[in-house]
């Protein structure tokens, strides 16, 4: 197991009767909105925007009306997404999920999400996965904003890339490629692509040097990950995320493990990494 030296650097429960809005005596759509605007200002996002009875032209002139409509612009990228809110009580069915997504294919790049408490029958569950619709709980909601920056893909470092300024161990499939996971050694990962957010802990690690993250990896013993460069423009969405899902960045700055076979590595804030290489 590889010894970690981290250091702080100072400078839905579908069963219950009761619903969260009904508890806050709000309509379903506010409470929504209500939780957005509250995670969005805690995570410092500008720019977006959360609207109820959202009417969207779509193709060919037509207007659609969605439950909640979000949009967010980070980075010169615009990310929107639709929550249909109407069957909340009832059981999801496939033709549910085909209504919902022929709205969403009148409308340009909108993520689906089909707020599901009452469950969903196998039909609607493969629709939706074949279709990129997410069917979620309301104790998921909180989640959607960051799972939304997940679809980017400048999210996710590239085989391609060089690392300017750092690079990450990534979890990878058989055959080479990027699963979206980041390793957190000894075991551990943090899952980005996962909807619903542990309660542990999960740090991104980040090196400055390829040999350095490669001397890790080894270290670990892990079989089934790899090395990856991560772009400024990446490390910007990682930092946002990191955000949104809370979990810790930490920076190994040295070049090799200490006598002991330990890696040192200090935990940097959002606002210190955004500010340090000019990503504001």
């Amino acid at each position: 197991m590889l010894k970690v030296d981290c250091r702080l650097y100072s400078g839905g429960n579908m069963s219950k009767q009761i619903y969260k809005w009904e508890e806050n005596e709000q309509e379903l759509e506010d409470y929504i909105v209500s939780v957005f605007e509250r995670m969005l200002k805690n995570d410092n996002l500008k720019n977006f925007k959360i609207e109820k009875n959202h009417i969207e032209i779509g193709q060919g002139g037509f207007k659609h009306k969605f439950d909640v409509f979000y949009e967010v612009k980070i980075a010169g990228v615009s990310i929107k997404a639709a929550i249909e809110c109407k069957y909340y009580n009832k059981r999801i069915t496939e033709e549910m999920v085909r209504d919902f997504k022929s709205k969403l294919n009148e409308c340009n790049n909108i993520t689906g999400f089909i707020l599901a408490t009452k469950s969903y029958n196998a039909g609607a569950k493969k629709f939706a996965d074949f279709n990129n619709i997410k069917l979620i709980t309301d104790d998921q909601l909180p989640n959607i904003p960051g799972l939304l920056l997940l679809h980017t893909a400048c999210a996710v470092p590239d085989s391609s890339v060089h690392g300017d300024p750092f690079w990450t161990i990534m979890r990878v499939t058989k055959d080479g490629k990027n699963t979206g996971s980041y390793y957190s050694l000894n075991g551990d990962e943090f899952n980005m692509l996962e909807i619903i957010v542990h309660e542990r802990y999960r740090p991104i690690f980040l090196f400055i040097s390829k040999k350095t993250a490669e001397r890790a990896l080894e270290a670990d013993g892990a079989k089934d990950c790899a090395v990856f460069g991560v772009s400024r423009q990446q490390l910007k969405w990682i930092c946002i995320l990191s955000q949104v899902f809370k979990c810790e960045l930490l920076i190994s700055s040295v070049l090799s493990l200490d006598s002991n076979g330990c890696l040192f590595a200090v935990k940097h804030s959002y606002g210190e990494i955004l500010a340090e290489y000019d990503l504001e």
